[in-house]
């Protein structure tokens, strides 16, 4: 009898908890995929962003219109032209980069953890130590969108 209890007691304690659950498999994708854009118009051409992640808390920054090195952040920019400014319509002129303008700044994010944002452009309120996080979403591909506001008009003038 005691045998047979020590038994059943040891089968139950093998089956009823199970295999341990596996962790989550590595993301393929970037962690987040980043939209910014601005309120009333395209992005200022001084739009700055820099991510800051684990133990890279000085952050990888990204400016508009200049080549970078990425390592966690690779930075797409939607670009429109000005009506009126290049295109055939107007004698077969293609826009420079100085007609360009920027809609949306489409990053994706390679941190392997939380992060946290920090945004500038002239005319709009900076973001500071904006957290970014996965909120019991899967790991992968979290969208983020950010929308710079513009500054408000001092009061006192």
């Amino acid at each position: 009898m005691r045998l047979s209890l020590l038994t059943l007691s040891l089968f139950a304690a093998l089956t009823g908890c199970g295999p341990d659950k596996r962790p989550e498999e590595p993301c393929d994708g970037p962690s987040f995929n980043l939209v910014v854009t601005a309120e009333g118009g395209p992005l200022p051409s001084d739009t700055r962003i820099n991510v800051r992640s684990g133990s890279n808390q000085t952050g990888e920054a990204y400016e508009l219109g200049q080549q970078a090195r990425s390592q966690a952040v690779f930075c797409d920019e939607d670009t429109d032209v000005p009506a009126g400014e290049g295109g055939a319509s107007q004698g077969g002129a293609a826009a420079t980069d100085a007609t360009r303008e920027v809609r949306a700044l489409r990053c994706r994010l390679y941190t392997q953890g939380p992060a946290r944002l920090d945004a500038t452009a002239t005319g709009y309120q900076p973001i500071e130590d904006e957290p970014l996080s996965f909120d019991k979403k899967p790991y992968c591909e979290v969208a983020i969108n950010v929308r710079l506001e513009r500054e408000l008009p001092d009061a006192g003038k």
